[in-house]
Formats: C-alpha cells, sequence, structure tokens
C-alpha cells in the first residue's frame, strides 16, 4: 500500500484545518495510507518511509515558517534518497499579497532538489492550496481535491 505524509505547522489553526482537508481527499484513495503529523512530530526516517509527502506551512515574510524550513533542512540527511516521492506544498497567510505563491514555491523548490515529483493543479491555486486567513468552503474544496490527486499520483508511481 502506497503512503502520504502530510506534515504541517500551524500557529492559528488555520493551516492545521488545511492539513486535515488534504487529508480527507488523501483518505478518498483506496490504497493509500494517509499520516498526519504537525512538522515537531515529524522524523526524518517518517520522510524517508513515505511515498509522497505534502508540506503545509503558513507564509511568513514570503517564505515557510522556521519550524518548516528545520525540517527541510535536516532532510539533507537523506538526501539522493528521496529521488521518486510525490511532493507537495499548501499555506495560510494574512494577506492576498503576503508570498502565497512564494511559500509554496520555496517547499517545491526542496523537494525538486531532492527529486521529488511535483504535480501542478490545473484548477484553483495552481502550484498548491491557498488560504487568506482562515480557509473557506472553497479553499477546503480544493484541498481534498488536491490531497486526491497527489494521493492518486502516489499510488500510481508506487505501483
Amino acid at each position: 500500500m502506497a503512503s502520504l505524509l502530510i506534515c504541517y505547522y500551524s500557529r492559528s489553526g488555520n493551516t492545521r484545518k488545511m492539513a486535515e482537508k488534504v487529508a480527507e481527499g488523501v483518505d478518498s484513495v483506496e490504497g493509500v495510507a494517509v499520516a498526519l503529523k504537525k512538522v515537531k512530530e515529524t522524523s526524518l526516517e517518517d520522510l524517508l518511509g513515505a511515498d509522497g509527502i505534502i508540506l503545509g506551512s503558513p507564509t511568513y515574510f514570503g517564505v515557510m515558517a522556521a519550524e518548516a524550513k528545520d525540517l527541510v533542512d535536516r532532510s539533507v540527511k537523506y538526501f539522493g534518497k528521496m529521488i521518486g516521492k510525490v511532493g507537495g506544498a499548501f499555506t495560510s497567510s494574512g494577506g492576498v499579497g503576503g508570498g502565497n505563491e512564494t511559500t509554496i514555491a520555496s517547499i517545491l523548490q526542496a523537494w525538486l532538489i531532492h527529486g521529488m515529483v511535483v504535480q501542478g493543479q490545473q484548477k484553483g491555486s495552481h502550484y498548491g492550496p491557498v488560504a487568506v486567513g482562515a480557509p473557506d468552503e472553497g479553499v477546503e474544496e480544493e484541498c481534498i481535491r488536491y490531497g486526491r490527486q497527489l494521493a492518486e499520483l502516489t499510488k500510481k508511481l508506487s505501483e
């Protein structure tokens, strides 16, 4: 069975709500196990053991939060061993022009450097789900759709 790890950092609870909706989407795909963890509870071995990793972080100064960046920085321990895993990202922020896309791009850039497979979206936020403030119904639906999409890709690549 394929496995997809969703790890997130959330101070206000907005990114956590998004993570739960992404997990709901993953859980809707038969044959894919989902693990939902806070960044501080995520070990490097969790990253290595998953077939796909979706990282969620609030947008702080146009990039991921330090707590999420620390996990990414420590993942260098397994550089060259995460090739072919599926990677994804999502973010929440306090404003429309607060650096949402640059935050997601910073996470996806790390996954690409690890040799991971990143898939964009044609509908909604092309790089990954974005919420401005608390996720509304549209963002929640996008998170579910994103989780389902990446679960299907993870399953396909794990066969």
